[in-house]
């Protein structure tokens, strides 16, 4: 399966941070970023409520020659307030109005939530004969699965699908419908469990969830380690009797 080659294109000031090494240095089989240009100066948006429209994007963002489509990041709003829109078969454009707040406060990074979303579009991109399609909104489900096409009309609903993503049984079934690699399925299962919170708040969430058995363990490793400490403290007595 050849890697799906993405052109990230950053556009005006992002506000925040940006670990561009990190995206570029995915280790995917399914896809790869590089990022090469860049928008410095938007003009002032056009949309009735200061929004970016499509068409406005389109006259900034445009195809990368070298890459099978382009994905730029913004951090204002787009139109209808999504947080990604389809320009055209080749580019899509990704915000960080709002999102960026959200996945942050939830302990994920944004170099998380864009390959999320970029692993949205790769599949798409893959299943519709290798362009973006006009109709990808009909992928999406209403429901709440934790799948990479919820539909998260509500923008915080995507924290569900940010740690360990899932493509669900009804996405899979769509997509095993195309003509795609025999390896794309498993391979993206493999790779989505990937994105996940760090180990410590993971531990912090799960003694959240479960405070009687967390009290319970402290309590027994700490009987664990003070037996511990005196079995050692006695040998150690009897190797240099001056300890005494």
């Amino acid at each position: 399966m050849r890697p799906i080659k993405i052109s990230l294109v950053l556009l005006g000031n992002l506000k925040y941070p940006i670990d561009i090494a990190q995206l570029e240095g995915w280790d995917s089989q399914i896809f790869h970023v590089q990022h090469r240009t860049a928008v410095g100066h938007l003009p002032n948006a056009d949309g009735e409520r200061w929004e970016y429209t499509d068409a406005q994007l389109l006259g900034v963002l445009g195809a990368e020659q070298d890459s099978d489509f382009t994905l730029g990041l913004i951090s204002l709003p787009l139109e209808n307030n999504y947080y990604m829109r389809r320009l055209d078969d080749h580019v899509a454009v990704l915000s960080l109005y709002e999102m960026a707040e959200i996945v942050r406060y939830s302990g994920f990074s944004l170099e998380q939530y864009i390959l999320r979303n970029a692993y949205e579009l790769v599949v798409l991109f893959i299943g519709n004969g290798k362009l973006i399609p006009t109709n990808y909104a009909t992928w999406a489900h209403d429901e709440v699965r934790g799948c990479l096409f919820d539909m998260n009309s509500s923008k915080p609903d995507i924290i569900f699908s940010m740690d360990r993503p899932v493509l669900c049984p009804a996405c899979k079934t769509r997509l095993s419908s195309k003509q795609i690699p025999a390896d794309l399925i498993p391979t993206l299962d493999r790779e989505l469990r990937k994105i996940k919170k760090q180990r410590y708040l993971r531990m912090t969430e799960w003694i959240k969830n479960n405070p009687i058995i967390a009290l319970l363990l402290t309590a027994v490793s700490g009987v664990a380690l003070n037996l511990i400490a005196s079995v050692l403290y006695e040998k150690a007595k009897h190797a240099w009797p001056w300890l005494g």
